[in-house]
Parts: structure tokens; sequence; C-alpha cells
């Protein structure tokens, strides 16, 4: 599910010129629900902030997320 998710949205940015750090963002955004609280915890867990994640970073985080 991760995989695929991530595939689409790799699709979108393929269109678009954004960095890194805005994509992630971007994606953050788009979080729901339960992913949402997920992304609190790991924020809190970790000690990141939104602003300062990457995209390949955020992807890893996701990917781990759907692993356990």
């Amino acid at each position: 599910m991760a995989e695929a998710w991530i595939l689409n949205i790799n699709k979108y940015f393929q269109v678009y010129e954004y960095n890194n750090k805005l994509k992630a963002c971007l994606d953050i955004y788009q979080l729901w629900e339960k992913d949402t609280l997920w992304w609190e915890e790991v924020k809190n867990v970790s000690g990141i902030e939104d602003k300062n994640v990457t995209w390949d970073e955020f992807q890893q985080y996701f990917k781990e997320k759907y692993l356990i």
C-alpha cells in the first residue's frame, strides 16, 4: 500500500518541479486521520519539524510505518 501511494505521488511530482522539502510539506499536508496522528507521533519521537523534512526522509518514514 505504501509503495503504491508513493509511486502515485511521485507521478504527480514529475509534472511539477518542487524541491524535496516542498514535496515533503505538500505530502504531509495531505495526510488524513490516522496518518496525521502517526506523523505527529513520528515528529515528537524524532524531534523533527515538518519544514525540515525532505521528501526522501518522509518516504522512508512512511515505508517504515507500513512495514511494522
